[in-house]
């Protein structure tokens, strides 16, 4: 523990360098990947996160009132053609200055470079060094927070591909007619069953009419593709749902839109389970650190294990719902850890577990973890949680050590 506090704390150590540095290892290791059809996609997904630190002493700046005190975790998720989760190339630490609270809403006023909506220009920039050093076009994938004319604009110049999630009823080119009652004028592109969730998370199988077309909007300095979802059938309780999404992915046909909405609805699962596990499983709102840069220096080694332990739970949800296996070896444990995995899997795995997944597979890993954790076992309790995960990935890694120092004992001997 003294050895890790030196090591956060230490003032060569940059939370934004050990995202940078794992960058090149995530480039390193697409290139040894099969790829996609040409006319399959990676994508970015992108969602900020809360790190509230109300009772701490140090300064991290206000988040929605002036006696907050925390900081906005920006982070990106890198996907395959098959939305399993790669990496996190993307991870901002964002200070809101106390002295600007009572000017926050004069924040549009400032340069663009100087805005938050900056944080996505970052994104693009991988994307584009990502697809020229493997030849894989990402997609960014973000909120209405992304519906910014200079982050649209960036994206067009260099030609780089995104789906957003409009707020905003922008005025069409040449015309004093504005977006939303020009796409409510259109004929309606067909009418397909989608699954919407109601307050409570149960889902319904509700009617939702899609809408699509090109447009050429006043502020942006190339056509895009507008579409939009209107829920037809009421869940009771709640407002009928609408999005209007905003990509460049050519959309031309209703199964071309209904996969634009398909991706974009994966941004929820992937970012929220994401956050989760950093706030429930890592709990780095708990971290006891002193100052700014050793707690971001925390979070940042902490995401590169969650990133990992989601890619694994992702794959492990596949392995359970379509009886496939995915081998771990070189995806996720070293030589040291699959061998305290086997150890330690004869003492906590149940002969029940074994008729789930094969030895070795993802759920395999992801099963013992959990009862490492203290689960019951998925047909009595279901999938794991991240809390269960992370006392379970802590116990693992203990053993993993107290492999790695007896090993050292016997060769010192």
């Amino acid at each position: 523990m003294k050895g890790l506090y030196r090591l956060v704390n230490n003032s060569e150590l940059n939370c934004a360098d050990i995202i940078k540095s794992y960058r090149k290892g995530l480039i390193a290791y697409s290139l040894t990947q099969s790829l996609p059809d040409k006319k399959q996609y990676y994508y970015l997904f992108q969602d900020s996160t809360v790190g509230n630190y109300p009772t701490r002493q140090m300064d991290l700046g206000y988040l929605q009132t002036g006696s907050d005190n925390g900081v906005l975790i920006h982070n990106g998720i890198l996907t395959d053609n098959h939305y399993v989760p790669l990496g996190l190339p993307i991870q901002e630490f964002i200070q809101r200055d106390r002295d600007d609270y009572g000017k926050r809403h004069q924040r549009h006023l400032r340069p663009f470079e100087e805005k938050e909506s900056a944080k996505w220009i970052e994104a693009i920039d991988f994307a584009r060094k990502y697809g020229r050093k493997t030849g894989i076009s990402v997609v960014q994938v973000a909120d209405k927070e992304a519906d910014v004319a200079e982050v649209f604009n960036y994206a067009l110049t260099h030609r780089q591909l995104f789906i957003i999630n409009g707020r905003h009823d922008r005025k069409l080119k040449n015309s004093t007619q504005t977006l939303k009652p020009y796409l409510q004028s259109l004929t309606p592109g067909g009418i397909v069953e989608r699954s919407l969730l109601d307050a409570k998370g149960k889902a319904h199988l509700c009617e939702c009419q899609i809408t699509f077309a090109k447009v050429d909007l006043q502020d942006l300095i190339k056509p895009i593709y507008v579409l939009t979802l209107q829920q037809l059938q009421p869940i009771k309780g709640q407002d009928l749902a609408h999005w209007m999404i905003l990509t460049n992915v050519p959309v031309k046909t209703l199964a071309e839109a209904v996969a634009i909405i398909d991706t974009y609805t994966r941004r929820w699962t992937t970012c929220e389970d994401f956050h989760k596990c950093l706030k429930t499983g890592c709990s780095i709102q708990q971290r006891q650190l002193q100052s700014p840069q050793a707690l971001f220096n925390t979070i940042s080694l902490l995401s590169l294990i969650a990133i990992g332990l989601l890619r694994t739970r992702y794959l492990a949800l596949k392995e359970h719902a379509q009886k496939t296996t995915n081998h771990l070896i070189n995806e996720l444990l070293s030589q040291d850890e699959l061998m305290m995995a086997d150890i330690a899997a004869d003492k906590y795995l149940m002969p029940i577990d074994l008729t789930f997944a094969q030895k070795h597979t993802n759920l395999w890993f992801m099963l013992l973890l959990a009862r490492m954790g203290g689960h019951q076992g998925i047909k009595q309790a279901g999938m794991p949680g991240w809390q269960t995960i992370w006392k379970g990935w802590i116990y693992f890694q203990a053993l993993v050590d107290g492999l790695n120092m007896s090993k050292n004992l016997f060769l010192q001997k």
